[in-house]
């Protein structure tokens, strides 16, 4: 009989709950390691560490809308960024807005795609790509 166990917590899952990991090398996005296997209860966990942002109910609109309304906010972000940086009127609520606007879209975008329990890892992932680049953080 074989026995499936979750890599992150070492419980048993039923082979049907398993979520496989793939881990990409943050230079060359080559697949180093392959197969991990997570069950739900991490997988969720992990997600939600560190990562909450609220999640619209977009079943109703058509993928492709959603893909086009990331353009449409990133022009908005965009218009009011050059407008707040040259001295036209323009709120700073607005900026702060509009930014979210688009971080909205692409939360949805990546919930969509089923990816959202995968944050908090592609956070760190990228965290670690941007140190290895030379980048130096404000808050550290």
């Amino acid at each position: 009989m074989i026995k499936y166990i979750c890599d992150c917590c070492g419980k048993e899952i039923k082979k049907e709950e398993i979520k496989q990991i793939k881990v990409h090398d943050n230079y060359t996005n080559r697949v180093e390691k392959e197969g991990i296997h997570w069950c739900k209860d991490c997988v969720s966990n992990n997600g939600k560490h560190g990562f909450y942002f609220p999640i619209l109910d977009t079943s109703e609109i058509g993928f492709e809308i959603e893909l086009e309304k990331l353009k449409e906010e990133t022009e908005e972000l965009l218009g009011a960024v050059i407008k707040y940086k040259t001295n036209e009127f323009e709120l700073i609520d607005n900026v702060i807005e509009e930014g979210y606007d688009v971080i909205q879209v692409v939360v949805n975008i990546i919930d969509r795609l089923g990816l959202i329990d995968y944050m908090q890892e592609g956070l760190e992932r990228h965290i670690e790509k941007l140190k290895g680049r030379g980048w130096k953080f404000k808050n550290e």
